[in-house]
């Protein structure tokens, strides 16, 4: 799969794009706490709070609160509940939510107008619930999740059927000194025919090159000189997703363009994400910056910008 790009490189950092952000809170009634990511003291929540990606929100008996998870978006905490906040991406074009139900119970709002672009996901110790446009509550008790809908529909993907999805790719091409680093194993080099684990690292020597399946729908050709996280692959027929992170140098990416809607296709660098649909495009890291040159399709750039630096999503 041989690169032919000769288009116009978009620096991943730029304006009118949306970053992770913070949820923030609406609404607090008797005991609300916050425990920050790396599991810090808990301290008091009160309204207008923030809400950082990575923590935990506790509420304690005879309370509950509201946390705003972005502008389409809003979930109401039950007494004597615990959630995680995974992740929050305010975006007019690309907004996502995910929140990891520990205990307790919880009720999600999603705006009917956002129905086409919201990725908002509860999850829970038995499996994870996906809303489309729609008021929905998930609660678990004794170790299982369970979801009632008020409107519109929810897609309940249990657990064990999630863990025998495949998680991995397939070696297609190798030119050159190729090797993969799985989690917790010693490099060793690469052949045609091997299969690439999740959580592995992928790297090319000079003059080297890799293509690799991703999904039926999807490859990648890592090039020389670069090193890349095959962070997330996901083989299914109505959601496939893949997630790259590029370390250094360059990567091609062919989707196949009858996936679009529905592939989940993203290449993570120093500066940014860049998500295709149905796309043929490459990604480079330079100088810790990341490029996109497009060649097919359409490539979303959603710069990564902190909430310090950007604590309120661009409009």
């Amino acid at each position: 799969m041989k690169l032919l790009i000769a288009m116009v490189v978009f620096a991943l950092i730029g304006h009118g794009m949306a970053a992770e952000s913070n949820g923030t809170v609406s609404v607090a009634i008797g005991k609300v706490t916050l425990i920050p990511m790396g599991g810090n003291a808990e301290t008091p929540l009160k309204v207008g709070d923030a809400v950082p990606v990575g923590s935990t929100v506790k509420t304690g008996p005879a309370s509950r609160a509201v946390i705003k998870t972005t502008k389409q978006s809003a979930i109401r905490i039950a007494e004597n509940s615990q959630a995680v906040f995974m992740e929050l991406v305010d975006s007019d074009t690309a907004p996502k939510v995910l929140v990891d139900l520990k205990s307790g119970s919880l009720g999600a709002l999603i705006q009917p107008q956002a129905q086409s672009t919201m990725d908002f996901k509860v999850k829970t110790p038995s499996g994870i619930a996906a809303a489309r446009g729609t008021m929905f509550a998930v609660a678990v008790e004794d170790g299982k999740g369970f979801v009632k809908v008020e409107h519109g529909k929810v897609d309940v993907t249990p657990n064990d059927v999630k863990k025998q999805v495949p998680q991995s790719g397939k070696v297609t091409i190798i030119k050159g000194n190729v090797t993969e680093t799985p989690p917790g194993k010693p490099e060793h080099a690469l052949k045609e025919g091997d299969i690439v684990t999740v959580g592995s690292t992928l790297k090319t020597g000079a003059d080297s090159n890799a293509t690799v399946t991703m999904t039926t729908t999807s490859a990648i050709r890592l090039g020389p000189n670069s090193e890349a996280v095959v962070a997330e692959i996901v083989e299914s027929k109505d959601a496939p997703k893949v997630l790259l992170d590029l370390k250094n140098g360059a990567i091609g990416a062919l989707v196949k363009p009858e996936t679009s809607g529905k592939m989940d296709f993203k290449i993570k660098t120093p500066s940014g994400v860049a998500v295709a649909k149905g796309a043929f495009y490459s990604v480079s890291v330079e100088n810790g910056k990341g490029y996109v040159q497009t060649k097919d399709g359409e490539v979303v750039i959603v710069p990564l910008e902190t909430a310090a630096t950007n604590p309120k999503p661009q409009e």
